[in-house]
């Protein structure tokens, strides 16, 4: 209940800046918003990667992070800004869940079906059933970096195979909702969304099936 008023009050302070500062009319404009954040350099760069930290460190919802970064930043940088932070974010839960926050963990979680699973999964299928997780939402993402944290697997691995696994899908729908919001809907627009959207489907549709065929799931 504390991260959800927590979560809500800082979007609530969001908005009143948005407001006051007048931003709030910029997203209206696309292109200004991203004129806008383009021009903060480094600064609006780390703040979205702050966020995406945040929002993994203290598994709030983010699902919607890479969009807001196309719309943000375009679809390369904002693609490129979501895979950094989202990949940051995992690593961090990874290390907090191995050291800091090992017992408090293992404590709320370590009974829990997911867990089990995914321990089992590892030690039966090593580096293979981390990529099926990561590309099939077959666990709920947010808790995945803390139960991986309780297996035996390497920081470096995990770390890298996230950043790879997440890397399609973050930039897909990056570019998607910078090229709706700038080019608007067209037959051609439409065409590479469906592609897009095949793709998506695929990468995790293929993986889910090879592992019920060998009985990873």
């Amino acid at each position: 209940m504390k991260k959800v008023l927590s979560f809500v009050a800082i979007i609530a302070i969001g908005v009143f800046i948005f407001y006051k500062t007048g931003l709030i009319d910029e997203l209206h404009n696309v292109s200004a918003m991203q004129t806008w954040f383009q021009n903060q350099g480094f600064i609006g760069y780390f703040a979205f990667i702050l966020l995406s930290v945040v929002t993994a460190v203290f598994m709030l919802p983010g699902g919607m992070l890479a969009v807001v970064a196309g719309i943000a930043f375009g679809g390369f940088i904002g693609g490129l800004l979501t895979v950094i932070g989202s990949t940051v974010g995992a690593s961090i839960s990874f290390i907090l869940g191995r050291t800091l926050l090992k017992d408090a963990v293992v404590k709320k979680y370590g009974d829990k079906p997911t867990f089990n699973k995914i321990m089992n999964g590892v030690n039966e299928n090593g580096v293979a059933f981390l990529i099926l997780t990561r590309l099939v939402p077959i666990f709920p993402y947010a808790i995945q970096s803390y139960a991986y944290a309780l297996t035996p697997m390497g920081f470096w691995k995990f770390s890298l195979i996230s950043g790879i696994t997440m890397l399609p899908a973050c930039f897909i729908y990056a570019y998607m909702a910078s090229d709706i919001l700038t080019q608007g809907l067209s037959f051609e627009l439409a065409i590479k969304f469906t592609i897009l959207g095949i793709v998506l489907f695929l990468l995790t549709y293929v993986p889910k099936k090879i592992a019920q065929h060998k009985k990873m799931i």
